[in-house]
């Protein structure tokens, strides 16, 4: 019998993570604190890279986030004005937001908030028949699964009714946000400076477009002596978030009634009389933390109990959801007996790296953000203008090379001596690559260009073959039959997987080549030629990267 995985935390990146683990078969239980969901949004974005995610969590959950995104105008640019109706002094083209479009990945982002989308992931765990969702249910406790040695994990849980009692399962996937109890209990330390800002996170409905007019945009900076923050649209259609910056003495949800709500939005869009109906208010504080180890023998931390990014590029989520998507197979592997332990170590060599640099990027694109403003009205010290500054800070728009250029090097990607091709901006550029550690390269294949290569990878590993490497797929019976890998194999070019004449290319093999895709999407391994040793190089492969279990 599969054991479940405790995951305590049903956010984003918690239902992502039951989603996953439920690909593989894997039953969760989901601990959430609180008794309800919330309906205060939070993130917008879901980028093109978490959408390919979702993808694997079914059409139907594709297109329902698909469903709720704003429409077009409102992804670009990033506006900075002193008031909304006033003065606008510069913007930066933020095409990141809207996607990079077929050439490089089949997925659309979304623009919405993070109610919709969690009210969407719900729908899809509870449809899997594998999630056992429990609102109202805290950890007050981690007993067991902290050390290596550990067989199992425990957690000991209170209800808020006060009933009490014990649960023990597999592991435990730690996604309960920026003061994460599990994190304190595994005695993980946060790296990185913490409390830098604070903000009053405002939700609100207001006709704040007929005033926004022809100036739509995905951010809607305003700087002024009676409101400085910034405005951003939920829907088009009445529904906005704002990020007011505070000092921390005024840092109180206490302080900030719905009348002094109203009164900065209308003080930031410069109408007195705009109507503004305030649904909900929250408050946060900025960090810019990794945690020192994201693996604790069977306690796998994830999201923003991982690492904590500013909100620049919406990459806070993002980062966390394909972190998440990192681990989560990795776990399965080796909850399923397919994998040894140490294979799930390879997500702290694989993330914590790209999450560090992430974090810190984002902090120099809040750091330029805020001196656009401070620039306009004299405060900043850069002896720059408003509009030096926002020239400096045009790559915070695009941010393809985060999402999609990360290289990975560990235990779980055999290398073949290649390297990734350089790019200008690692942050902002992104050249597609089938060298190991690489994400798989989107192709189309079919008569009709309808299949991408991406539709081709599921819950197991995927070898892709040219027409003349038969014994590729020999091995690939060998690993299913006698190892009980999962695996599966196909040959471009067979019948609704026409070349259209950039495959081999774009993979880097010849006719009789391979590439062993992980269940992530990422390139394991690659043979440009045929096989000497009748499929065994892959299978040796497959071996190294399961620790041995294979």
């Amino acid at each position: 019998m599969t054991h479940a995985v405790i995951v305590v935390g049903a956010g984003p990146v918690g239902l992502g993570a039951a989603l996953e683990l439920a690909r593989f078969g894997v039953p969760t239980v989901v601990l959430e604190a609180r008794d309800r969901p919330s309906g205060h949004p939070k993130t917008r974005n879901f980028n093109t890279r978490t959408m390919e995610i979702a993808r694997g969590w079914g059409t139907l959950v594709y297109h329902r986030f698909r469903s709720v995104d704003t429409p077009p105008g409102w992804k670009s640019p990033i506006r900075f004005f002193d008031t909304v109706t006033g003065r606008e002094f510069g913007s930066i083209d933020s095409r990141g937001f809207a996607g990079p479009g077929p050439s490089v990945s089949p997925a659309l982002p979304v623009m919405s908030s993070q109610d919709l989308l969690e009210s969407i992931q719900r729908d899809a765990a509870r449809a899997t028949g594998l999630v056992d969702l429990r609102f109202g249910h805290r950890v007050t406790h981690v007993e067991r699964g902290m050390a290596d040695a550990d067989a199992d994990a425990a957690v000991l849980v209170t209800t808020s009714g006060g009933e009490t009692y014990e649960l023990t399962d597999a592991a435990i996937v730690a996604a309960d946000g920026v003061d994460s109890f599990v994190r304190s209990c595994v005695g993980a330390e946060l790296e990185g400076p913490q409390n830098i800002h604070h903000f009053v996170n405002c939700y609100f409905h207001a006709p704040l477009e007929q005033h926004v007019a022809d100036r739509t945009g995905v951010l809607l900076y305003v700087a002024n002596p009676d409101a400085y923050g910034v405005l951003q649209p939920l829907d088009a259609a009445g529904r906005w978030l704002c990020q007011i910056t505070v000092r921390a003495d005024d840092w109180d949800r206490e302080r900030w009634p719905a009348q002094r709500v109203v009164d900065w939005v209308r003080a930031a869009v410069g109408v007195d009389d705009v109507e503004v109906d305030v649904r909900s208010v929250g408050t946060w504080r900025m960090n810019v933390t990794i945690a020192d180890r994201f693996v604790h023998g069977r306690v796998v931390l994830c999201g923003d109990a991982a690492h904590q990014f500013p909100p620049t590029g919406g990459l806070g989520v993002n980062t966390g959801l394909q972190g998440m998507h990192n681990a989560m197979w990795k776990l399965a592997m080796v909850v399923l007996g397919h994998a040894d332990h140490s294979l799930l170590a390879t997500y702290d060599d694989e993330r914590r790296a790209p999450a560090r640099r992430t974090a810190d990027q984002s902090y120099v694109n809040f750091q330029n953000v805020t001196r656009i403003g401070a620039a306009e009205y004299g405060l900043g010290d850069s002896g720059l203008t408003a509009a030096e500054v926002i020239a400096e800070t045009r790559r915070y728009g695009n941010h393809l090379g985060v999402e999609f250029g990360t290289h990975y090097t560990s235990d779980a990607v055999v290398p073949d001596g290649s390297s990734p091709p350089g790019v200008d901006d690692d942050y902002s550029d992104y050249q597609p690559s089938a060298v190991p550690g690489c994400r798989a390269p989107h192709v189309w294949l079919g008569r009709d260009r309808e299949v991408s290569t991406l539709d081709l990878f599921g819950a197991g590993f995927t070898v892709l073959t040219g027409p003349d490497g038969p014994e590729w797929h020999t091995a690939v019976a060998q690993l299913r039959a006698d190892r009980r890998v999962p695996v599966v194999g196909y040959t471009i070019g067979s019948v609704g997987l026409t070349d259209t004449g950039d495959f081999f290319g774009a993979y880097g093999i010849g006719a009789a080549g391979a590439v062993l895709v992980r269940p992530d999407g990422y390139i394991a391994w690659r043979s440009p030629e045929g096989s000497l040793r009748g499929g065994g190089e892959l299978i040796d492969a497959v071996d190294k990267i399961l620790g041995g279990r294979a």
